[in-house]
């Protein structure tokens, strides 16, 4: 159980820390792959700012992801992280400000990695120490 866990923290980190590298360095090209506007020049330091916020939790996860257990904080903030963006996602969805086709990927990307990272929780240990 442990191991699969650890396999998913990597996968969510790689995942992360891949995003985050193309907001930072390509970000216009992860706008038009997003079916978004390009929108005035200034977006893409914000984009890159959100590539910043997406790599260093990645970065911290792998690292954690060798001892799950004793880096128990950085598996609750993945498990968080996912939860709220899937929210963020399914919210701006349903209001209307993006459609499924541009970021409806990541609210389901987001949705199955909280429900494996629950699934593989380590509930007793990690409340035995």
């Amino acid at each position: 159980m442990i191991k699969g866990l650890k396999v998913a923290m990597i996968v969510w980190s790689a995942i992360g820390i891949l995003t985050g590298l193309v907001l930072i360095f390509a970000p216009e090209q992860f706008v038009s792959m997003s079916g978004f506007d390009k929108g005035p020049a200034y977006v893409s330091y914000f984009l890159a700012l959100v590539g910043i916020a997406w790599t260093l939790p990645g970065i911290f996860v792998i690292i954690a992801a060798r001892d799950p257990l004793k880096h128990i904080m950085w598996l609750q903030m993945a498990i968080f992280w996912s939860i709220l963006d899937a929210l963020a996602g399914l919210f701006f969805i349903i209001r209307g400000n993006i459609t499924f086709s541009q970021m409806g990927s990541t609210v389901i990307i987001d949705t199955v990695f909280t429900v494996i990272f629950l699934a593989l929780y380590p509930w007793r240990k990690a409340h035995t120490d």
